[in-house]
């Protein structure tokens, strides 16, 4: 079973390079796959009390092939706000198909699985020697409806009002430059973040606009955290292990699955239960 992240990056790199026809594909989609496979794989093998390593190593395996592979290979930029770029002058670009395999249409599929197990943004904050304290407030999480709105708007600004040369200017000039700076405001962000809030996810669910896009296709996720049929003696372990302060204990106990759109698939609720009552 631990194999089919492996067989599925497999498949997507060579649809995509026999549609498209570039050979990148066939180093990022396997080389996703093969990551997520490990670490499911160490997951499985590793003692509990370290079972936490195997997504974390994943994440971290990832973050080159997007981070640095892509842009450097291809000059493109994978950032939300270059991909409007491209949008808006009708250019649909590979960072438009990365971002409607894994944001779009992905999480159909496998819901928020991307900010779990592939955001290179959080490879980082995953590491950072901080312990949990308490849950965001739901207040501070709408300010993702500002930055969502910033990373449209302005591109679109840009655009309309004005008149960037997307087309002569941007492409395989400038979106290198983007790439970089806009990686470094979402650092610049979210490690000071995690400091701050105590909560290493606290960006993903204050500041982050790409979570929102997300949301929409992840209610209808076909994979989900779901009751194993053991009882749930109702501990909360499991709602306080969750890194996005989702109230798991409540599905489980009335077993349901876990159907909130802030779940990231990183099965930490799973690794707490002392009863194996989530799967």
């Amino acid at each position: 079973m631990f194999l089919i992240p492996l067989f599925i990056g497999l498949a997507i790199a060579t649809t995509l390079y026999l549609t498209i026809g570039w050979w990148g594909f066939w180093v990022i989609f396997p080389w996703i796959g093969a990551s997520i496979s490990i670490g499911i794989y160490l997951r499985k093998i590793l003692p509990k009390n370290r079972k936490k390593l195997g997504r974390r190593i994943s994440i971290l395996l990832i973050m080159p092939v997007l981070l640095i592979f892509v842009p450097v290979a291809n000059n493109e930029n994978f950032q939300l706000e270059g991909v409007m770029l491209m949008v808006f002058v009708g250019f649909f670009s590979k960072g438009f198909i990365h971002y409607a395999i894994a944001k779009l249409f992905g999480p159909l599929v496998w819901g928020r699985g991307f900010c779990g197990w592939a955001c290179w943004t959080a490879a980082v904050l995953e590491w950072l020697p901080i312990k949990r304290e308490g849950v965001i407030d739901e207040r501070l999480k709408k300010l993702r409806y500002l930055t969502l709105s910033i990373s449209i708007l302005l591109p679109l600004l840009l655009v309309f009002l004005l008149n960037y040369d997307v087309r002569g200017d941007y492409i395989n000039r400038a979106e290198l430059g983007w790439m970089i700076v806009g990686n470094l405001v979402y650092y610049g962000l979210a490690i000071p973040m995690a400091f701050i809030f105590k909560d290493k996810r606290a960006f993903c669910k204050i500041t982050c606009p790409v979570s929102l896009i997300m949301k929409v296709p992840a209610r209808f996720s076909l994979i989900k955290i779901k009751p194993t049929g053991n009882e749930c003696v109702m501990c909360g372990a499991c709602s306080r292990a969750c890194p996005m302060d989702i109230d798991v204990m409540s599905y489980i106990s009335a077993g349901k699955s876990v159907s909130s759109t802030e779940c990231i698939l990183c099965g930490e609720c799973a690794l707490s239960c002392p009863n194996g009552a989530i799967g």
